[in-house]
């Protein structure tokens, strides 16, 4: 594709892209450049939308920002390899780069052509940028790391993957640690989402130098509602993966908030492979009908509609690394009941839920009725203001740009 946005006879099809003007909020105006290997697109719209809450933020702090992101698709037409779309909004550049899945060396040469193509195509719309920004290790770090050195330029990078908890232990392999530890040891700057991801990752031999990086929680979209919520409704957001998420537990401790609150009422939320499975275990539970609901996928306005007209949330996870439900539960002003994972023990207070040991459906059933039953100590604006503060669009973006500054002025020393 040329410059003047008509397809080109190149072997390898480039969409029509048409740049659209951006609109940027301060006069610095750099250019960061995004490697995520999670990343929404169009097989799955919600994959790593954490990922793309930060570019966001970084563009309301007078950043450009280009994503790059490559993703196996088998639609892909054999004689083509690879597709590339791009898109600008919201002074976003994304550049989604698909190449036709291939098993075994075949599929990893296709995959680091696919990475290159679509950095060769950031840099010809937006020029070489100022940093790279690398998204969950190892591989997106390590394509940093080269770039970063053939542009003699700094790369931050950030983790989001839970694969370092003893709960989930996928952090395995000779290779992949000295791998990570290189690219680790190299960057310029490390962040992660929650002070235990930090230990855990420490715990795995990756330094102790770590910044948190805290998800963005949309608290436009996750706001008060002023009519009176449901008293009695509890409800889960959850992807329906039993491994972490600890669904089996909910159905638990439900069945004792109904021995003592027969009004109560449960609502699942979400899809996912362990969905027929809970499905299956709640109903074994032969509970009341109608005291169950499964919603299915849920998304934007309808999701923080559901939220809104609970009474509290509930999350029995095993294992997280920043936990964002529950905070856009709070920016609803609607009490949580969570486990103890990420850092919620250190945000959620006596007037904005409870924190429940892990594994434990008896003391979380407590804490669920304790909830239901003390709805008026629960502050709605308090809690919805500490989240906005610390974890809203404005507050990541603010530190976003105090991040960014400082590791680009830092490498110019």
């Amino acid at each position: 594709m040329n410059s003047s946005g008509k397809q080109s006879h190149h072997p390898l099809f480039f969409p029509k892209f048409e740049p659209e003007k951006q609109t940027i909020d301060s006069g610095h105006s750099r250019h960061i450049l995004y490697l995520p290997r999670w990343y929404p697109s169009k097989a799955d719209p919600m994959f790593g939308l954490f990922v793309r809450k930060h570019a966001l933020a970084a563009v309301a702090a007078g950043f450009r920002v280009t994503v790059v992101y490559v993703v196996p698709d088998l639609t892909v037409k054999s004689h083509e390899l690879f597709s590339t779309q791009i898109s600008t909004q919201e002074g976003l550049t994304e550049i989604i780069v698909s190449y036709r899945r291939a098993d075994g060396l075949s599929g990893m040469v296709r995959q680091l052509i696919a990475w290159n193509l679509g950095i060769k195509n950031a840099v010809r719309l937006n020029g070489k940028p100022q940093l790279i920004h690398a998204h969950v290790l190892t591989r997106t770090a390590l394509l940093a790391w080269w770039f970063g050195r053939k542009w003699k330029i700094p790369y931050l990078i950030t983790e989001h993957w839970s694969r370092y908890f003893p709960e989930n232990l996928q952090y395995k392999g000779l290779l992949r640690k000295l791998l990570t530890r290189f690219a680790v040891r190299k960057a310029t700057g490390l962040t992660v989402v929650s002070s235990r991801l930090a230990g855990s990752m420490k715990q795995a031999g990756l330094g102790d130098d770590f910044s948190i990086l805290p998800n963005v929680v949309d608290t436009r979209l996750f706001n008060i509602l002023e009519t009176e919520s449901l008293k009695t409704r509890i409800i889960s957001i959850t992807c329906f993966e039993e491994k972490s998420k600890n669904l089996k537990l909910l159905a638990d401790a439900f069945v004792s908030v109904l021995s003592e609150r027969p009004d109560a009422e449960l609502v699942l939320v979400g899809e996912g492979a362990d969905l027929q499975m809970i499905r299956e275990y709640v109903s074994s539970k032969k509970l009341p009908p109608g005291s169950v609901r499964f919603t299915g996928l849920l998304e934007n306005e309808a999701l923080a509609r559901e939220l809104q007209q609970s009474a509290c949330l509930a999350l029995t996870s095993n294992y997280e690394t920043f936990g964002i439900v529950a905070y856009e539960a709070m920016a609803c002003g609607v009490p949580v009941v969570a486990t103890d994972v990420a850092d919620l023990a250190d945000f959620v207070e006596p007037n904005s839920g409870r924190i429940s040991p892990v594994g434990d459906a008896a003391l979380f059933s407590g804490a669920l009725l304790e909830v239901l039953s003390e709805q008026k100590q629960f502050n709605r604006t308090e809690m919805r203001n500490r989240v906005v503060q610390q974890y809203g669009f404005e507050a990541v973006s603010r530190y976003l740009e105090k991040l960014y500054l400082d590791l680009i002025s830092r490498d110019r020393k």
